[in-house]
C-alpha cells in the first residue's frame, strides 16, 4: 500500500488525520514524497490542520503527529498486519518532509 499526497488545495479536512474542519494552514515548499510533488505545478503551497494536528505541529511533535494521521487512516481505511508496516512509515516519511519544508507562516 503506498500513500499518494494530497495536500489541501480548497478542501475542508487536515491533509495529516482527514478530520474537519481545518483549524489553520501552514505555508510549504514543494517536495516529493513517494516520487510524487505534493503540490502539482507548483513550487509552495499550504498544508491544512485540524485543531488537535495544529498543535502537534506548533509544538514539533513530529512522531506524534505520524502517530495520530496513521491511527485515523487505520481507522477509516484498514490495513493488513502485513501492510501495517509499511504504511507507517510512510506517515513518518511525510511528516519529516513536511518540517523540513514547512516554511515560516506570514
Amino acid at each position: 500500500m503506498t500513500l499518494v499526497p494530497c495536500a489541501n488545495l480548497g478542501g475542508d479536512h487536515c491533509d495529516f488525520c482527514q478530520s474537519s474542519p481545518v483549524f489553520t494552514v501552514y505555508p510549504c515548499s514543494n517536495f516529493l514524497h513517494n516520487g510524487l510533488p505534493v503540490f502539482l505545478g507548483r513550487t509552495t503551497g499550504t498544508w491544512a490542520t485540524c485543531k488537535k494536528c495544529a498543535q502537534l505541529v506548533d509544538g514539533k511533535k513530529w512522531s506524534d503527529l505520524t502517530e495520530r494521521a496513521y491511527r485515523k487512516f487505520l481507522k477509516r481505511h484498514g490495513a493488513s498486519r502485513h501492510e501495517q508496516l509499511a504504511v507507517r512509515a510512510q506517515f513518518a516519511e511525510l511528516s519529516r518532509l513536511f518540517a523540513a519544508h514547512m516554511l515560516d507562516r506570514v
